[in-house]
């Protein structure tokens, strides 16, 4: 993702959450994976039996942390 001198953004570089044949995208999503890679988000949603949606990020972000600082 990246916006342009315009400010419009454009999604061609991060090509989203891909999760039963579905692809996911958009901005809180996008933020969500920066803070954790896309890998972790799909964990946290296949463990949790959701889909990524901004209505179900706060869980999937709280399942991500959870994940991390057991590594710890």
């Amino acid at each position: 993702m990246f916006k342009d001198a315009l400010g419009n953004t454009h999604w061609e570089i991060w090509q989203g959450i891909k999760l039963n044949g579905r692809t996911f995208q958009s901005k809180p999503l996008y933020e969500l994976s920066l803070k954790y890679n896309d890998a972790e988000i799909l964990d946290a949603c296949i463990r949790l039996g959701c889909l990524p949606y901004a209505a179900d990020l706060q869980t999937i972000e709280e399942e991500c942390e959870r994940i991390e600082s057991s590594f710890v």
